[in-house]
């Protein structure tokens, strides 16, 4: 098989470089038009240019994630403002534009590209139809309803309807088994090697983050049509999925001079390497207190009583508060897309729900499961927990065959909030799905529930007559219930 050859690292600093510390750029542009958008180019060099500017609207731009799933609070200026609901509007439009034009209308010429010029190369489509289905998926977690059967087609469709996100849903579904069917065929295909800074052009590692995707997005809707998808869910039980911590997909960084994680740099050119706006979320602290968890250590620094303590979103006052371990947030800490241990916790989850066969016994075995590699994450890094710690705390688990299942669901989904510690959309999608965490209402915030989407750029929202026009930052999505 021919492959595809580029210096990955040289290629992600380029890219860092055009992105910059910060994805702040106040210029709204149409998300059918990208004045960056390539027209005649290798369709894999689009790829580190499409993984980079997707990673820093979710690891910088949309930070305030972390404040919405209550594991982070802010404490000043533009974090406070996150904690209180008060989105930004240039953050929101550059996501939304960087999501659009800049990720998902270059896919679609990898896919122009391949089909004009080597149509031979389906190893290339099926990698673009998988990270188009993840870009897509990480769009609905935030707004819901959005643009997808007629988006970045702006010749066909200049003013694109917003479709429901179970269509949505759906539709990621379609992309991913598309891709996934591609990948499985044994042909003479090029894919992109060094240029694919998530698997370096792995096609199993591809399918295993294909089928983890889909086992999340078959989850979410199974909280609303389960008897629909139950056999779906089952069926992926046989399926390569993610299921070592080494199998993840994330974005690399590094501590090479601009290839470092976006927040990390943020806290250095800005605070000095500290961090003094960034503190523990009351509901989460609370909550591993409560079990004694000792990751604690690892997430949080004590406070001088040598207490963890927590504060509820918008409060103001901080001086016995832990602020965010500064060990967490690395240069060469990953944008971590899909782990092991999540896939656990929704196959214990879709077991516990009746979803897929072994009722309580079989999703205890993969909650223990999910534990472990959660807690096994930190080997090597400055958070590394000892294997006294973890025996302790595997021995403190409960057995869930023992709970009712409602328990069981509590059980599980309070280890999967706590694991996703530091990647707020997830966490904060977790919690709509699930409610399991109490979280709080922002003092002084606003709005008079938890926030559960963004509102639209404003861009989009004025030039676009289909946009919603009656959505609130509190309305539920289509997956809650």
């Amino acid at each position: 098989m021919k492959k595809i050859i580029l210096k990955a690292k040289q290629t992600l600093l380029i890219c860092l470089m055009m992105v910059g510390v910060v994805a702040c750029d106040e210029q709204l542009v149409d998300i059918n038009k990208n004045p960056l958008a390539a027209t005649s180019v290798a369709p894999e060099l689009l790829f580190p240019q499409v993984l980079v500017n997707f990673s820093s609207v979710r690891t910088m731009e949309f930070a305030g994630w972390n404040m919405h799933a209550q594991h982070w609070v802010g404490s000043g200026g533009t974090w406070i403002n996150r904690s209180k609901y008060v989105l930004g509007v240039p953050s929101v439009n550059n996501g939304w534009t960087g999501w659009y034009a800049k990720c998902l209308k270059n896919l679609s010429l990898v896919h122009d590209l391949v089909e004009s010029e080597n149509p031979e190369n389906l190893y290339i489509r099926g990698q673009a139809k998988i990270l188009e289905g993840f870009i897509y998926s990480n769009i609905t977690q935030v707004w819901g309803d959005v643009p997808f059967t007629e988006a970045v087609k702006p010749t066909e469709f200049p003013y694109p309807i917003f479709d429901s996100q179970e269509i949505v849903l759906e539709g990621i579904i379609t992309l991913l088994d598309e891709g996934i069917d591609i990948l499985e065929q044994e042909i003479d295909s090029d894919i992109v090697t060094d240029a694919d800074l998530v698997y370096n052009g792995d096609r199993e590692a591809w399918i295993r983050w294909a089928n983890s995707i889909k086992l999340k997005m078959l989850i979410f809707i199974a909280n609303k049509k389960p008897a629909e998808v139950a056999s779906k869910i089952q069926a992926l039980v046989d399926e390569p999925l993610i299921l070592l911590n080494e199998q993840e997909a994330k974005l690399p960084y590094s501590n090479d001079i601009g290839n470092e994680n976006l927040r990390w740099r943020f806290l250095q050119r800005f605070w000095g390497g500290n961090i003094n706006l960034w503190y523990a979320g009351k509901p989460l602290v609370d909550l591993m207190n409560s079990l004694d968890d000792p990751r604690l250590a690892t997430y949080f620094d004590t406070n001088n009583s040598g207490l963890y303590e927590g504060q509820t979103q918008g409060a103001t006052a901080f001086a016995t508060v832990s602020k965010v371990n500064v060990n967490t947030i690395q240069p060469d800490s990953p944008d971590r897309y899909s782990t092991a241990s999540e896939t656990y916790f929704l196959l214990a989850d879709a077991a516990a729900n009746g979803h897929v066969l072994g009722g309580l016994a079989q999703a205890n075995s993969w909650f223990v499961q999910g534990v472990e590699l959660a807690l096994d994450y930190f080997d090597g890094s400055l958070g590394e927990i000892s294997q006294v710690d973890k025996d302790v705390y595997m021995a403190s688990l409960p057995d869930l065959t023992t709970l009712s299942t409602e328990q069981a669901l509590d059980q599980i989904n309070d280890q999967h909030y706590i694991s996703l510690f530091g990647h707020g959309l997830e966490a904060w999608n977790l919690w709509k799905r699930t409610k399991s965490v109490d979280l709080e209402i922002p003092v002084n915030g606003g709005a008079d529930a938890v926030i559960t989407r963004y509102t639209y750029s404003t861009n989009e929202a004025g030039s676009n007559p289909n946009a919603p026009q009656d959505l609130s930052i509190t309305t539920p999505m289509w997956f809650q219930k």
